[in-house]
């Protein structure tokens, strides 16, 4: 896949991994189910392991997501993403800039950038970026020391963008509707699914919603 030009996505909903699940015995049976349920994309988030524990996690990861032909994005780490020949990165304001991101990674790799305004969103396209991800929508955990923007903050983004918009942050089958007001190209979840009793079932079913919301898998990114 990372010598393929913007993967189609099988459903724009694209599940991130738990940061406790990172370097554990559990991350690649988790993820086994996430595509199960017919996760579009995945991203793994992992705080405060090693990069060897990293690389080997997402080398496991790959294994099962290859099967499938769904993209596997690391977060923050393009360094991981090389070594593990993920198909990915995903960066944020304070990770390496999209440009060099873009360099690193080259033409057809996945690059995702975190840009909660309008501003941002921009110079992330300009910079390379393949997707822009606008939120959170509401509080989470995840991110406690983020400020909520609200479905509304993706009306912005909207005007000035050409990627597709992955909203995130908070949401959920109760909140999933008013997301999609808004007409994002795809969602981001980690609680949603990760505190699921069935994970698997759960993702079938937030799949299921966001393609009577927002789209069918017909996205490429």
């Amino acid at each position: 896949m990372r010598g393929m030009e913007r993967p189609t996505l099988r459903s724009r909903l694209y599940v991130i991994t738990p940061a406790e699940l990172a370097g554990t015995d559990d991350l690649a049976g988790y993820v086994e189910a996430l595509l199960n349920g017919g996760a579009g994309m995945i991203q793994y988030r992992a705080k405060g392991h090693t990069t060897r524990r990293m690389v080997e996690d997402c080398l496991a990861i790959l294994r099962h997501t290859r099967r499938l032909r769904v993209p596997l994005i690391v977060n923050d780490r393009v360094d991981v993403a090389l070594a593990a020949g993920a198909e990915g990165v995903h960066v944020g304001p304070s990770d390496m800039p999209v440009a060099y991101a873009r360099r690193l990674m080259g033409p057809h790799a996945i690059v995702g950038a975190t840009a909660p305004t309008a501003k941002l969103a921009r110079e992330a396209q300009e910079a390379g970026s393949s997707y822009v991800s606008v939120g959170p929508m509401y509080s989470t955990p995840s991110a406690p020391e983020k400020d909520p923007v609200g479905p509304e903050g993706i009306r912005p983004v909207r005007g000035v963008v050409g990627v597709p918009i992955c909203a995130i942050g908070g949401i959920n089958e109760q909140t999933l509707p008013a997301v999609a007001v808004a007409h994002p190209d795809m969602v981001a979840l980690i609680g949603a699914v990760s505190g699921a009793s069935d994970p698997a079932m759960m993702v079938r079913r937030l799949v299921a919603s966001v393609e009577q919301l927002i789209g069918n898998g017909e996205l490429q990114v």
